[in-house]
């Protein structure tokens, strides 16, 4: 018995709903340090910085906070729809089946 089209396709999307809900968790591990232990965020998840030299310019959110963020913010939306996909991709293979 060979693998079918969609039993591949049924993999790929468990395999990509396992990344998405491993960056959600990740993400929101980093916000979490960000917010109590680094203090480089806000409870409202804004950038605060630390206050700054007079003279020297003021600081900007780098790439890892700002990756963090978008993460994140995507990251449930892509677990979702992944999801979705998902069950609708078991059920017509079970629909399938009944028949």
């Amino acid at each position: 018995m060979g693998i079918t089209q969609a039993h591949c396709a049924r993999r790929r999307l468990l395999g990509t709903l396992v990344i998405a809900l491993v960056l959600w968790a990740g993400s929101w591990r980093i916000i979490y340090l960000e917010v109590t232990r680094w203090h480089h965020m806000d409870s409202h998840l804004r950038f605060a910085p630390p206050p700054v030299p007079p003279g020297n310019p003021p600081p900007s959110a780098g790439l890892p906070v700002i990756t963090a963020l978008v993460v994140a913010a995507l990251a449930p939306l892509a677990a979702l729809v992944t999801a979705l996909l998902l069950v609708k991709v078991i059920r017509a293979r079970s629909g399938r089946n009944r028949r």
